[in-house]
């Protein structure tokens, strides 16, 4: 499952496993009644922020309870009956299929698939930051020490039986903006998808969704949506593709009888190499400055494709975009992962996560118990906290019990 948004059906099918951390949580258990109460009041006092297109009752519905169990196939007629659900069961998490069928309520194969739009996920776990190695914790399945940093054995017990908790700094948040904006390039250069279609959200934890509402792809297979995620990843490019080919001597030498467009990988490519093409066409004066590139470099040309091409590529999950029956976090509701929610990014470039995702919790003080010493920026004020008693206020309190690194007293 991805981190930052969705569970596939085996998770929530009859040999899913339950990742709720108060799955096994006796009665009385603090943080999960106070976190039960901090959710409902948001959906409460924001159920605004929750949004849901039209047909609302063609979508399947997914709900993960706080004691781990998983309600899924669910549909709803309006969003009034939906809103009632919610309050009654303060659900940890809320998901919506971004497919719509003739009978969502029935099992995959009878639901009737009617078209689904085009989804991305971009997660922070998969661009294996720098910075993540040093601010991310570690959590130890068998004594529960959280350590610092990313370690191989548990610095208490010396268990290897680690969860990481993701705690993204404003460099993870730049780095995932970058990979958002990468991906939007593509798909409205190479695609021809205009950007009122695509549409931006934070996923309320480590990541971002892309969403992609065309007509043009609606009714696209998975099988299509697979290569169509290929395509965006660099997959299965050819030195061919540049419009250069190596003849029996081994030589370097150009496709003749082909006019080389400048588009696509083979612009970006090229681009990135400081190697512009002129006037659509690969020539031998074009081949032979491409040669001068390589051995200036010390490389192979498979090299040199293949590091640009990981560089310019989108970092998505394809097993997401290709999975037309997946189930996504609903936008607006609540990441138990982090208590931020799943938000709207407007303006990609002024969205930010802390204090635009923040709305779970008030300002009244909240006293809690912290596991280690760690700093907290949310709505643009840090919070420094150190092990044992602290008093901070709800939205920040909500933040660090949802990542487990403290607890209600």
């Amino acid at each position: 499952m991805s981190d930052t948004s969705s569970f596939d059906f085996n998770e929530s099918g009859k040999n899913g496993k339950h990742t709720s951390k108060y799955q096994n949580a006796e009665p009385d258990d603090k943080n999960k009644n106070w976190l039960e109460g901090v959710f409902r009041r948001y959906y409460f006092y924001h159920y605004s922020q929750i949004e849901l297109g039209e047909l609302i009752n063609e979508h399947e519905f997914g709900f993960r309870l706080f004691d781990g169990k998983i309600r899924r196939h669910l549909a709803f007629n309006d969003k009034k009956e939906l809103y009632a659900y919610i309050i009654k069961f303060s659900p940890s998490d809320i998901f919506y299929s971004s497919s719509r069928y003739q009978n969502p309520k029935a099992e995959i194969d009878q639901k009737g698939w009617i078209g689904s739009d085009l989804i991305f996920d971009i997660d922070g776990k998969d661009l294996h930051l720098e910075c993540a190695q040093s601010h991310n914790l570690v959590l130890c399945r068998d004594c529960s020490f959280i350590s610092k940093g990313i370690i191989p054995k548990c610095a208490g017990c010396n268990s290897t039986r680690l969860q990481i908790i993701d705690m993204p700094c404003s460099r993870c948040i730049k780095s995932l903006t970058g990979e958002v904006k990468k991906l939007t390039e593509i798909l409205k250069d190479d695609f021809g998808i205009v950007s009122e279609s695509i549409f931006i959200y934070f996923s309320g934890n480590n990541g971002y969704h892309i969403h992609v509402v065309d007509k043009n792809f609606y009714g696209i297979s998975a099988q299509k949506r697979s290569a169509f995620a290929q395509y965006l990843m660099g997959k299965g490019y050819l030195i061919e593709n540049l419009g250069i080919r190596k003849n029996t001597d081994g030589v370097l030498t150009p496709m003749h009888n082909k006019v080389q467009y400048n588009q696509g990988w083979r612009r970006r490519i090229f681009d990135s190499m400081h190697l512009p093409i002129q006037n659509h066409r690969i020539d031998d004066k074009f081949v032979k400055k491409y040669v001068r590139m390589l051995d200036a470099k010390n490389n192979n040309t498979n090299d040199i494709i293949s590091t640009n091409i990981f560089d310019l590529s989108a970092k998505i999950d394809p097993n997401v975009t290709m999975d037309i029956h997946r189930i996504f976090r609903l936008a607006g509701s609540i990441n138990s992962k982090s208590g931020l929610i799943k938000a709207f990014c407007k303006d990609l470039d002024s969205f930010n996560p802390f204090v635009d995702a923040c709305f779970v919790g008030g300002d009244s003080n909240v006293k809690i118990d912290s596991k280690l010493n760690i700093k907290i920026s949310l709505k643009g004020k840090q919070f420094s906290l150190k092990p044992g008693a602290n008093t901070i206020p709800e939205y920040v309190a909500a933040y660090v019990v949802c990542k487990g690194i403290g607890d209600i007293q």
